[in-house]
């Protein structure tokens, strides 16, 4: 049975000013469908790192992580990550990061592809 959320064998660093700065070292984990799971530690301990990874938010530098089978590339729609602190995501225009709730909170996520025009107007006047 394949697991619902697979990290297998996870590694990744950061560049810092004076060499790679590990965030993550060879984590692997195996979470079934229907189950839960926490991740806990003190501050600096990798949990938010961890999170960005299996959302996608992340690329590992080394091993690999899947979701209901199929390996994470890039962000994940299934899943939603609130930041500890503000955030906006770098592969998205200033407008796309402003209307990022609208289109993924109900209930204007069931609104957001007919009434786009309309919310960006409103982002837009803000």
């Amino acid at each position: 049975m394949v697991a619902f959320v697979d990290i297998d064998g996870v590694t990744l660093k950061y560049r810092g000013a004076t060499g790679d700065i590990v965030a993550l070292q060879d984590a692997t984990l195996k979470i079934e469908r229907g189950e839960f799971a926490a991740v806990v530690g003190p501050s600096g301990c990798g949990k938010s790192s961890l999170m960005r990874l299996v959302t996608g938010l992340h690329k590992p530098t080394a091993g690999t992580i899947a979701i209901d089978g199929k390996e994470v590339t890039g962000p994940v729609k299934m899943a939603g990550m609130a930041f500890q602190n503000a955030n906006m995501l770098p592969w998205r225009k200033v407008i796309d990061n402003v209307l990022l709730p609208l289109e993924i909170v109900e209930p204007y996520r069931s609104q957001f592809r007919g009434n786009r025009k309309e919310f960006r107007a409103m982002a837009e006047k803000l």
